[in-house]
């Protein structure tokens, strides 16, 4: 068999081609190694455009605050805080609030004071109220009368003359019958006085009349409705939520009794109570009611008693 026979060359040139062949394959094999930098150098230039980007859009962390607080909360959150005008009407009630019942542990505002704050006596001598005020009724005799308080006890008697006007001309009251009117006058002789006074006071005047009030009751005598302080600002108890009401209770009765009307039972269970019953003693199965006649003009009574 022929062989072919490599050329003869110097050791020189057989070693320079080695050392040419390892560099090449030197500079293939690095080539993989290469890419890893680069590729982390991108990744942290990436990496470092957005946290930039986020500082300029969105404000630092500050230690020990929440995001809500320093961006006054969410959009719900924000729609629950009070508003400037939401907080000065808020306070305008309150101080209005605060008026009132100032006023109210006054004159004739329908409010409860404290028990404890109600004078027990007075000295006995009364004002009247000034003025006088239009006749309202029916056709027969006029009845003229005259408002009086107590001095000394805190309330005006122009807003307890204020009161009884209105009570006394309600279409449900007296007048309903077409035949007796009222008239309130400030001077001169009357047919009779309406006086708002303490207990002790309204004790020692219907007790010339052999009548116990017991500190507690109003009571009629000659020409006397003598109204109890306590009653006119506490009310009893089935009136304690309408104060007002149970004013009007008052005038009705006692000025019934001046009329000649004598005290009346209950007519019935779930029936209103006639204006005549002693609904302070209970309401023995009747309704609360403050006006003689209904609203159509039927009288509201009930069976008499001795």
């Amino acid at each position: 068999m022929n062989e072919r026979r490599r050329p003869n060359l110097p050791p020189s040139s057989v070693a320079g081609r080695r050392r040419r062949g390892g560099r090449a394959r030197g500079r293939r094999a690095g080539r993989p190694r290469l890419l890893w930098p680069v590729l982390a150098a991108g990744v942290v230039l990436v990496l470092a455009g957005g946290l930039a980007l986020r500082s300029a859009t969105e404000p630092a962390d500050t230690a020990g605050a929440s995001p809500s607080a320093e961006t006054g909360g969410t959009e719900e959150a924000r729609k629950d805080e009070p508003t400037p005008e939401a907080e000065k009407a808020k306070g305008e009630k309150e101080d209005a609030e605060k008026s009132g019942e100032k006023k109210g542990k006054g004159a004739g505002t329908g409010e409860r004071p404290d028990p404890g704050s109600i004078p027990s006596s007075g000295p006995g001598t009364f004002a009247t109220a000034d003025g006088g005020g239009d006749r309202v009724g029916g056709s027969g005799r006029t009845l003229t009368y005259v408002v009086q308080v107590e001095d000394g006890i805190g309330i005006s008697a122009q807003e307890v003359a204020t009161e009884v006007e209105r009570v006394l001309a309600d279409e449900r009251g007296w007048t309903a019958d077409g035949k007796v009117g009222f008239r309130r006058v400030s001077g001169g002789t009357s047919d009779f006085r309406v006086r708002l006074a303490t207990a002790g006071t309204v004790d020692d005047i219907c007790g010339q009349y052999g009548l116990d009030t017991g500190g507690e009751v109003n009571c009629n005598v000659g020409q006397d409705v003598m109204v109890n302080l306590k009653r006119w600002l506490l009310a009893t108890q089935y009136y304690a939520d309408d104060v007002s009401s149970y004013r009007a209770l008052i005038i009705n009765h006692e000025v019934g009794h001046f009329l000649g009307h004598g005290h009346e039972g209950c007519p019935g269970a779930g029936r209103p109570a006639p204006v005549m019953m002693q609904q302070i003693k209970g309401l023995h199965g009747c309704r609360t009611n403050v006006w003689p006649y209904d609203a159509d003009g039927r009288p509201i009574t009930g069976p008499a008693l001795g």
